[in-house]
C-alpha cells in the first residue's frame, strides 16, 4: 500500500468510459463464513453535481498518475467529500490495483490529493455478473398445513459503520456474500467506501472493500417499482476481487 500527495487544481478532462475488464472468475478457495443477508437501511438522495462534474475537479496531473498506479479504469467514481463539501475525492478500480484519493491542504497552504495505493496481485483481479429480476408481492391463500419453523440466518458483523452495512443490505445476497466473504475471517475491513446517484426508484452504484490481502468491489444498477421493497428490485451488478501484493 502507498500514499501519494499530488497538486490538485480545476477542471481537468471528463474520464473516458471503459469496458470491465479483468479475469474471468477462477474457483473461489475456501470461505472462512458464508454470511447471511444484512438487513437494508434507508438510502438518501439530495440533489448533487454527478461523478463526472467531480472528476473533472480533478487535475490531470492527478488522473494521470493514478493510471500510471492501478492501469486504465475499469470502474470508478467521484464526489464531494464529506469533510469538505467544495472539494473532489475520487476511487478507480484498475487491473493493477485500487486508487483512492483524499483531498488536502499541504504545509505551504496549497491544495492537494492524498492518493493510497493498494496494488494488485498481477492477474489476480477476477469478475461475476450478478443479476436480480425485480419482483412484486403475490396475493393468495394461506396454506393450513405446518409447516417447520426456520430462523434466519444472522449476518456476521464486519467491521464497517452501521450505515455501511445498511448500504449493502440492499444488494442482491449473492453480491454480498461476493462482497463480505473475504472478511469474515482473519481478515479485517481497513478502508471502504460507497456512491451512488440517481433517484429511489432508478440509480447506479458503486462500493467497494479494502483489506490487507484483498479488495473486493461491486458496480452496476438498480431499479425498483414505486411502493416495492428493497429486495424487491432489479440489479445488474458486476462484483470484483483482486489479491493485494504485499
Amino acid at each position: 500500500m502507498a500514499r501519494e500527495n499530488l497538486p490538485e487544481q480545476s477542471r481537468g478532462q471528463s474520464a473516458a468510459q471503459r469496458p470491465a475488464g479483468g479475469g474471468v472468475e477462477r474457483a473461489p478457495a475456501a470461505a472462512p463464513r458464508m454470511p447471511g443477508a444484512l438487513q437494508a437501511g434507508p438510502l438518501g438522495f439530495v440533489e448533487s453535481p454527478d461523478r463526472f462534474h467531480w472528476w473533472a475537479e480533478l487535475s490531470d496531473g492527478v488522473k494521470a498518475h493514478l493510471e500510471r498506479k492501478v492501469g486504465p479504469a475499469i470502474e470508478w467514481w467521484a464526489d464531494r467529500h464529506e469533510r469538505d463539501q467544495n472539494r473532489p475525492y475520487a476511487v478507480v478500480l484498475g487491473p493493477n490495483g485500487l486508487a483512492v484519493t483524499t483531498p488536502r491542504v499541504n504545509t505551504q497552504g496549497q491544495r492537494t490529493q492524498s492518493v493510497h495505493v493498494d496494488p494488485f496481485v498481477p492477474s489476480s483481479i477476477k469478475h461475476a455478473a450478478v443479476h436480480q429480476q425485480a419482483t412484486r408481492p403475490r396475493g393468495g391463500l394461506r396454506s393450513l398445513v405446518s409447516r417447520k419453523s426456520s430462523t434466519p440466518t444472522a449476518a456476521p458483523q464486519l467491521e464497517v459503520s452501521e450505515n455501511m452495512r445498511g448500504v449493502l443490505g440492499n444488494l442482491p445476497l449473492e453480491a454480498q456474500q461476493r462482497l463480505q466473504t473475504p472478511f469474515l475471517g482473519s481478515q479485517a475491513v481497513q478502508h471502504y467506501r460507497y456512491y451512488y446517484y440517481g433517484s429511489e426508484d432508478d440509480f447506479d452504484f458503486w462500493c467497494y472493500l479494502a483489506g490487507d490481502r484483498t479488495v473486493t468491489f461491486a458496480s452496476g444498477h438498480r431499479s425498483l417499482a414505486p411502493g416495492a421493497a428493497p429486495h424487491q428490485a432489479a440489479w445488474r451488478l458486476i462484483c470484483y476481487q483482486a489479491d493485494i501484493a504485499r
